[in-house]
Formats: C-alpha cells, structure tokens, sequence
C-alpha cells in the first residue's frame, strides 16, 4: 500500500503540460518567437536563429531587425553587420539581450544566408 501511495504522485507528473519554452530545433536555432515570448531564458546567452533581415526606424535612428515572419521582430546591433543582408532570409548567432531602449536584441557574432551557418 505505501508503495502504491509513493508512485501515485509520480504517475501525475507525466500528465501536467510543461511550463517550459521549447528545446531548440535540430539545427540548434532557437525560433524567434521562443526568444520574444520566454526572453528571462534567453537573457545574455548566446543563440542561433533563422529570420528575415528588415529596416525600421526607432524615430531618431535606422535599426536593422531580425523578422519572424509573425510580427516577432528583434534588433540586430551592429547595424553594418546586418545591413548587408537587407530582405534575406539569414541565420544570426550572438548574444541574446534585453534592453529598455530597444527591447529584445542580438549582438550579431555571425551572420550568413540561412543554411550556410
């Protein structure tokens, strides 16, 4: 009887969804929606991701984002690393940030055409 009352709480843990984000995908990128909705996992860590390469405008400076397509945007610094890949489809790695300036944001350590990373 002690046995059974012992394994009954483990049985309930197998059935209760995890609160977790989701582990990266099998190339190692993390999806952009990942980074922009569990952001306290991210924080400060280096990642990978694959996104669009856009340009908007903070109203006092020209930003370059990383696009995911499902409105999830997230600030690629420098600038003069990302403005060459101008409206293509890249795969970005650095160091995941969040700021009060600018919200969420990669310091770009590589960037390339995705699949060539």
């Amino acid at each position: 009887m002690l046995v059974a009352l012992a394994v009954a709480p483990l049985g309930a843990c197998g059935s209760q969804k995890s609160t977790l984000p989701p582990s990266p995908g099998g190339s190692g990128a993390v999806a952009l929606h990942d980074l922009a909705h569990y952001p306290e996992v991210y924080a400060d860590a280096q990642v990978a991701t694959v996104g669009t390469v856009a340009r908007t405008y903070d109203g006092r400076r020209r930003l370059y984002v990383l696009d995911g397509g499902d409105g999830t945007r997230i600030v690629l610094e420098p600038n003069s690393s990302a403005a060459a890949e101008l409206g293509h489809q890249v795969r970005v790695s650095g160091l995941f940030t969040v700021t009060f300036q600018l919200g969420y944001e990669i310091l770009i350590s590589r960037i390339a055409p995705d699949g060539s990373l």
